[in-house]
């Protein structure tokens, strides 16, 4: 008996990053494979508890707080530059954080780095309950004029 247990989780696919990969809709992507896009109407009659929040307008102010965020909530591990270069990430073994504003980085949709603040990615956690949706959005924008900047775009 104890053998054909072994068989059987010896079987098994054990990689996380399978989990971590799964195609999913987002608030504001598009279902994958099919390009068509995830917000769906309710049914008729249905009355929303919440409205969705919407993202917030790109403005100077916008950007302004998402350095202050970024410099409290990703510098300690991504770097001041977002170059994945910080004394935190020195001292991690297992795996360092990436960099942001490499080429692998601005290739990334909004929505996958949105999902990655939110949900958290490998050894990074989530950081729903610390980073609210609108300051999800002043980071991201700030990252892309740190790409920007890193491409020499300004």
């Amino acid at each position: 008996m104890r053998w054909l247990a072994l068989l059987i989780v010896a079987g098994c696919d054990w990689s996380l990053h399978r989990m971590q990969e799964q195609p999913k809709c987002t608030t504001y992507g598009t279902i994958p494979g099919t390009g068509e896009p995830c917000a769906a109407l309710p049914p008729e009659g249905i009355v929303p508890v919440d409205e969705p929040e919407q993202p917030p307008p790109l403005t100077r102010e916008l950007v302004l707080r998402g350095r202050d965020r970024f410099d409290r909530f990703c510098a300690p591990c991504h770097g001041i530059a977002a170059n994945g270069d910080s004394y935190v990430a020195s001292a991690m073994t297992l795996r360092k954080p990436p960099s942001l504003v490499d080429a692998a980085a601005r290739s990334l949709p909004d929505d996958r780095i949105l999902t990655v603040i939110a949900s958290g990615y490998g050894v990074m956690p989530s950081y729903a309950s610390a980073v609210p949706f609108a300051d999800r959005y002043a980071i991201l924008h700030y990252v892309r004029v740190l790409q920007q900047h890193e491409e020499g775009r300004l």
